[in-house]
């Protein structure tokens, strides 16, 4: 495993993003923190550890307590939200947690974007600090990368279709563990996508692709991830399958 995470670019000082299904361990005798331990050891404390923390119930009826609620993203990502000093971002439907000098850059402001993968939101923070995005049994390459949904964020500003991708929003209530308090709007995604489909467009020397026994790993710069993906949607290649908001709207 070790030997594995260094081939995917896992290094000392490095910002990494990971994606992760504990299902696809079943050849593994570690524990997720076992996991965990790993990613931390390799990057050192230099390093800064990120994941998805999707609430597990996403209710805009109730107070989000974001230093409560549990994870959707699996039990790797929801024993390391458990882990001491793990900060994460204040979002009721695209949460991130991490851990690391640069965690509390990447959580912050989370609550105040307009859409959850805008420029202040974590996702695109992650092209800033040049984190590496990994995936760890999710799938063959860019099956499921969260960050990608930044690619409609940047071009809803200058293409009608993926404006249309953001139709209606959401407000809740947040509440914090220091007692902060607040209300956040944002907008919400609609439509069907298929990232494994635009994973095809991706040159090959962007990304590396293996495995180990069953277990499926990949890893992407963020910046190549996401900037690839704003550039395939300008060719009017994307994860949408575009136009799919036409058929929507309908």
């Amino acid at each position: 495993m070790r030997s594995a995470f260094e081939r995917l670019g896992i290094k000392p000082g490095a910002t990494v993003w990971v994606q992760s299904s504990w299902n696809e361990f079943y050849n593994f005798s570690g524990k997720p923190s076992s996991v965990i331990d790993l990613l931390l050891e390799l990057i050192g404390p230099e390093g800064t550890l990120v994941m998805s923390a999707i609430p597990l119930k996403i209710d805009d009826q109730k107070i989000l307590e974001i230093h409560r609620e549990p994870v959707s993203t699996g039990l790797i990502a929801e024993t390391f939200r458990r882990y001491r000093g793990v900060k994460r971002s204040i979002h009721n439907s695209s949460s991130v947690i991490a851990l690391g000098p640069r965690a509390e850059f990447l959580v912050k402001d989370h609550q105040i974007t307009e859409t959850p993968w805008d420029p202040e939101s974590p996702y695109q923070k992650l092209m800033e600090v040049d984190a590496l995005c990994v995936g760890l049994g999710v799938g063959r390459f860019l099956a499921s990368l969260t960050p990608l949904h930044a690619v409609e964020s940047i071009l809803r500003h200058e293409n009608p279709d993926f404006a249309a991708i953001f139709h209606g929003s959401t407000t809740y209530r947040w509440r914090t563990r220091d007692g902060d308090e607040g209300t956040h709007t944002y907008l919400n995604r609609n439509g069907a996508f298929d990232a494994a489909w635009l994973g095809r467009h991706y040159p090959a020397d962007q990304y590396i692709e293996f495995r180990l026994s069953n277990l499926w790993m990949w890893s992407i710069p963020a910046r190549d991830a996401i900037m690839t993906g704003v550039s395939l949607g300008r060719r009017g290649i994307s994860m949408y399958r575009m136009p799919w908001h036409r058929r929507f709207l309908a």
